[in-house]
């Protein structure tokens, strides 16, 4: 798969929301992915002064592990101004590449991934069982991320050509199902309905009997 195909070509900034140990570890990789990178010759800042935040806040997130206030507040200090500065390259990084993904992804900087469709498929792991009450049926598929509604349509034992099949339609992935006659069996098909309008019906299965 192509980079094209996982990112948008938007530099992302989760900086602030990284744990300390997070950031000087992604600023690290920043840094290697960038000092001589042919693709991204040029950034603001440059490699030297970044590289030198890196390393001042890393020694000093050291340094605050002995839970020293002063050490901590320092550290503080040294991690607002590499989220500047991390901010700032990706500006930089972002008018230079004009575009480019494959540029982007070897800066090694965060990007924002392409939203892929979700894929609608044929409700899956189909359960009938007896409901709490009598006449009634529970029927149940696995949940789907896609889905907007779940249909079940059900018919009385045989069916036929003549057989009418009655839908129930449900915004989740369970339903009740109820007056229907004790001690007959009814055939079930589940389906699924996507946000476009799009469905997808699976096989038909045999009820239990009704209670």
């Amino acid at each position: 798969m192509k980079t094209d195909d996982l990112f948008d070509g938007i530099v992302t900034r989760p900086y602030k929301r990284w744990s300390d140990l997070k950031l000087g570890a992604e600023a690290q990789k920043i840094q290697t992915m960038l000092t001589g990178n042919t693709l991204v010759p040029v950034t603001q800042p440059n490699m030297e002064v970044f590289g030198a935040a890196v390393t001042d806040y890393v020694s000093q997130l050291s340094k605050a592990a002995s839970r020293d206030v002063n050490a901590i507040a320092a550290k503080n200090v040294r991690r607002a101004e590499l989220v500047s500065l991390c901010i700032q390259l990706g500006n930089s990084v972002t008018s230079s590449a004009n575009g480019d993904v494959e540029a982007l992804v070897s800066t090694g900087l965060p990007l924002r991934k392409k939203r892929t469709a979700a894929v609608l498929t044929a409700p899956a792991n189909f359960r009938i069982t007896n409901g709490v009450n009598p006449r009634e049926l529970d029927v149940k598929v696995n949940g789907m991320k896609a889905a907007r509604t779940f249909g079940f349509e059900y018919t009385m034992d045989p069916p036929t050509e003549d057989s009418v099949w009655v839908k129930a339609i449900c915004t989740t992935s369970r339903c009740t199902i109820k007056g229907l006659q004790a001690g007959k069996r009814y055939w079930f098909r589940a389906s699924v309905t996507g946000s476009k309008g799009q469905q997808v019906t699976g096989e038909a299965i045999l009820s239990p009997y009704v209670q």
